[in-house]
């Protein structure tokens, strides 16, 4: 028979496999070697490569069969040099590629992603208040917390941003043009509902599917609501402890979610407080800024153009694991890029227009503001996709 030897050795074992296949082949090339040779010889071939054989050495040995034909017949050493047919690879990479990878084929982990993000992308947009922004500068902390904690005001702003919309394609081709949406209504946030004043309040019952579960990973990444509060019956309680999803309870969470004191709300002081209405007021409107409008956009898409998001998104959301992976990948996006420093290569870029007007946080160090809100937003967006992938 006729047979072709081929190696792909390193370092040691190079020399060695070169000493046994010149003993009994020409060789033809820097690692290529070939000649006729018996099957006795053939078996005695390999079992001198294999007596010397280490972690480095990888030899194929290929049987001619015809002009166009040649078949595998061992390999000794590392296979892994080799493809199943003991062809040789010409490129490699080591780039991750988690959309083709077997374990990453599940149905809904590009849909968690897609929800995570833009509610990454909404999440802290309340904080743009008068209150909140007074509160992050200098000597503006005060003895009580918020009136209203910023994750409703962004609740509540979302809403006011797909307010008339009845389907959720329809306020994702508003996020996708939203610039050109302010720009028509100029009085949009005249729709601001307002818990204070219990002007045009708004249930998440109400709301569009995929809009009912991106307002409660906004209003729920940092607390929880009170599980006692919403479902105080025994018998209803141990019905949903055993049930494996919410099913209709999930509709009456959302239509009886309101801002419990303890949870988004702190009424102690009140009587004290002369800037709760500050809360619902607005130093500067984050969602002008054209690099958060750019990546709100691309999501926003993403979420419209999703099929297994729409199949979803056909009824309400109550799948929990759904839900809890989806809050969980944006706490971990939140809780990490706000805990960058300054300069870190990670930092996102925001409006530049934002820069030093509009914060998200402070340095707990120096109590120097530390990140711009829109640059948060972006942010946060981008790493919480990239938890969601992983």
């Amino acid at each position: 028979m006729m047979v072709t030897f081929v190696s792909q050795c390193e370092k040691k074992a190079l020399d060695r496999t070169r000493r046994v296949l010149d003993a009994f082949a020409d060789r033809i090339g820097n690692s290529t070697w070939q000649t006729i040779i018996t099957e006795e010889g053939l078996d005695a071939v390999k079992k001198l490569l294999r007596k010397t054989a280490s972690k480095n050495t990888a030899v194929s040995c290929h049987w001619i069969r015809s002009r166009s034909r040649t078949e595998l017949v061992w390999v000794v050493g590392n296979r892994g040099k080799f493809s199943h047919d003991g062809l040789v690879p010409v490129n490699t990479t080591v780039k991750h590629q988690p959309d083709t990878s077997s374990e990453n084929q599940w149905l809904h982990g590009q849909s968690i992603q897609i929800v995570a993000v833009l509610a990454a992308l909404l999440h802290d947009i309340g904080k743009a208040t008068v209150g909140f922004q007074r509160k992050l500068r200098p000597n503006g902390h005060s003895q009580f917390g918020d009136p209203y904690r910023h994750e409703w005001i962004s609740l509540r702003l979302f809403q006011a941003m797909m307010y008339g919309c009845k389907t959720d394609t329809e306020w994702l081709d508003r996020l996708i043009h939203f610039n050109k949406y302010m720009v028509e209504n100029p009085s949009w946030l005249d729709q601001l509902g307002n818990d204070e004043t219990k002007e045009n309040i708004q249930y998440l019952d109400e709301l569009p599917p995929l809009a009912q579960l991106i307002s409660w990973l906004i209003v729920t990444h940092h607390r929880l609501p009170f599980f006692q509060q919403y479902f105080s019956a025994e018998k209803r309680q141990a019905a949903r402890k055993n049930s494996q999803y919410w099913g209709e309870s999930i509709n009456e969470l959302y239509g009886s979610l309101h801002p419990a004191d303890g949870w988004v709300k702190n009424s102690k002081g009140w009587s004290d407080r002369k800037d709760i209405g500050d809360f619902w007021k607005l130093e500067a409107v984050i969602m002008e800024s054209k690099v958060w409008q750019s990546a709100v956009a691309r999501w926003a898409r993403k979420a419209r153009d999703h099929a297994p998001l729409r199949k979803l998104a056909e009824s309400v959301i109550a799948d929990p694991f759904v839900m809890h992976l989806s809050r969980l990948a944006l706490m971990l996006g939140d809780h990490n890029y706000s805990s960058l420093p300054q300069n870190h290569n990670k930092r996102a870029k925001g409006d530049i227009k934002f820069l030093n007007s509009v914060a998200a946080n402070t340095d707990r160090n120096t109590g120097t503001l530390k990140q711009s809100l829109d640059e948060h937003l972006i942010g946060v967006g981008e790493f919480t996709a990239r938890i969601a992938r992983e």
